[in-house]
């Protein structure tokens, strides 16, 4: 390449452009710029802790997932400071996860990009373990999610107001949703395209929900064509959106495949740094401000437990030194259930047919005035997965505010010994009446007369005769499961129970905040990641006093 051509590679926009549209991966533009991925990321199989322990840095950002990403680029974008971002996976420069039609295969039992966590067997879903898995990679979640795209309905942010989580109402988190949505464009391109998309939309409408074009524009309610976060076929994902424009920039260090394994504190329970784990090395590294952990729902608490804050009558039984009593880290673990009924197409869909999740519906009255109690996604199946066969479309209902709360605790103080999770799903009566009658109506949109020439009851779950509550009970028994939309754990508000206050600083230590979904007081009405991206860049002006 030519120095003038190099020169034009110069504007980060264009740079970000080429990278997120697939025409330049990132492994080619370090080498444009004569710059290898070594240099600018320590990984257990690089230099060891030579160049890492006893280098300080203004910021140090625990987990390079939704959040962590934006928070990163926020604090690049409007200060001069030096990041350190750690991530305990991987690269996400990998061709199966640019490919967003791969989705599936990402999360499978065995993938290497994810945490395989597992709830406690749930007593009210015939006694199944639920999937907790989480991204551990570059981009986190986000590299590994299905990519649809929900801002959340404004009374939900409204309603952390409410809740405590004064300066999170709509108007104050509504700059940091809109700046997410220049990097990221998401898109109903690929999803109305489908002829199936279009006749499952038009069998809604004559149900009885009204078109919406955007759920994210003027009004969430009604029926429209699923938006992703996907450009050209590429998954854009929070690492690669947010941070390809600052991988050349000295003041960025990320460090991957090194695991956290606590906090270090000193005498006046002021956050220092992290100790971390490369293979089998372990040393620390200091943040001269703060260090902030972004490190999700089921990772955030376990991370601050395994260091001495959270409920000391949990933490005491372990041998864990209690630097800080906390009884809220863990507890509000709460996430939406998702019930589905299935049934098979009579013609098997075309291969242009790439997405899965194709049509939402949000609808009825939520808990939250202005909100609605339910999404519906609509999904297309090509290949199947258990009890869910091939060549099928389904209808998924959510609870969009459910009232059963869970909690994150530890098994022990090994590190490599995983949390006992435990949503409690369907605990109330409320959230078992708001589900069935979610499922019901799921059902009849899928029985609707606008799909009969579309789908063939043979082999339909459920089958025949469910048309009772106790049949529909047993049906969302059945056929439920968790919808990795997990929050809570680490609560924002100002009373007793809170873990962090609006500022996102965790009560009683100095130089430690957090931004993940583990802050939300409360759930979302939708999918969770567009959310979590926006609580990371909210956290950096709310570090660098600009929010």
């Amino acid at each position: 390449m030519s120095r003038t051509e190099r020169d034009n590679w110069q504007d980060p926009d264009e740079i970000a452009r080429r990278v997120q549209d697939g025409t330049l991966t990132r492994r080619n533009l370090l080498k444009l710029f004569g710059v290898s991925a070594a240099s600018v990321a320590f990984t257990s199989a690089a230099t060891g802790t030579a160049g890492a322990e006893g280098v300080r840095y203004d910021y140090v950002v625990v987990g390079a997932g939704s959040a962590g990403c934006t928070l990163a680029a926020r604090l690049l974008a409007d200060s001069r400071a030096s990041v350190l971002l750690i991530e305990a996976g991987g690269s996400n420069d990998l061709p199966e996860v640019r490919d967003f039609t791969k989705a599936g295969s990402l999360t499978a039992p065995g993938s290497r990009l994810i945490w395989p966590f597992q709830s406690e067997p749930q007593p009210a879903l015939l006694n199944q373990p639920q999937s907790f898995v989480c991204g551990k990679l570059g981009g986190g979640s986000s590299s590994v999610n299905g990519m649809v795209w929900v801002r959340g309905n404004p009374a939900d942010y409204d309603h952390w107001a409410a809740q405590g989580a004064t300066g999170w109402n709509y108007a104050n988190v509504r700059s940091s949703l809109d700046a997410l949505t220049g990097p990221i464009k998401p898109s109903s391109e690929l999803t109305r395209r489908n002829l199936l998309s279009q006749a499952t939309v038009n069998a809604a409408v004559d149900v009885g929900y009204a078109y919406n074009p955007d759920y994210n524009g003027a009004t969430q309610f009604g029926v429209g064509y699923t938006q992703l976060n996907v450009v050209n076929q590429i998954r854009q994902d929070a690492f690669t959106t947010f941070l390809t424009p600052y991988l050349t920039d000295p003041r960025l260090t990320i460090m991957t495949d090194a695991e956290v394994a606590r906090l270090t504190f000193d005498s006046r329970k002021a956050v220092t740094g992290v100790v971390i784990k490369a293979g089998d090395r372990q040393f620390t590294v200091r943040a001269e401000c703060e260090v902030v952990l972004s490190t999700g729902t089921i990772n955030t608490p376990r991370l601050l437990q395994l260091s001495g804050v959270g409920a000391a009558r949990d933490l005491a039984p372990l041998g864990i030194p209690v630097v800080a009593d906390l009884p809220g880290v863990g507890a509000n673990l709460h996430d939406h259930l998702i019930s589905v009924t299935l049934k098979k197409l009579r013609v098997p869909e075309p291969e242009s047919h790439l997405t899965a999740m194709d049509v939402n519906v949000f609808t009825g009255r939520g808990r939250v005035p202005g909100t609605p109690a339910y999404e519906f996604q609509v999904y297309y199946t090509r290949d199947g997965y258990p009890p869910y066969p091939g060549n099928s479309m389904s209808v998924g209902v959510m609870n969009l505010h459910p009232t059963s709360r869970g909690h994150v605790k530890l098994r022990s103080a090994d590190p490599a010994v995983p949390p006992i999770i435990q949503p409690n799903f369907l605990q109330t009566a409320e959230d078992l009446d708001t589900q069935v009658e979610g499922y019901r109506l799921a059902m009849e949109l899928i029985n609707s007369r606008g799909l009969r020439d579309w789908v063939t009851d043979e082999g339909s779950l459920p089958g025949p005769g469910f048309d009772t509550r106790e049949k529909l009970i047993e049906a969302v028994r059945t056929y439920s499961q968790a919808d990795f939309h997990a929050v809570g754990t680490c609560r924002m508000g100002t009373d007793a129970n809170a873990v962090v206050d609006p500022q996102l600083r965790v009560r009683g230590i100095t130089g430690l905040r957090l931004a993940s979904a583990a802050i939300m007081p409360s759930v979302t009405s939708g999918n969770t990641n567009a959310p979590s991206m926006m609580i990371g860049d909210r956290c950096g002006r709310l570090i660098l006093g600009r929010s």
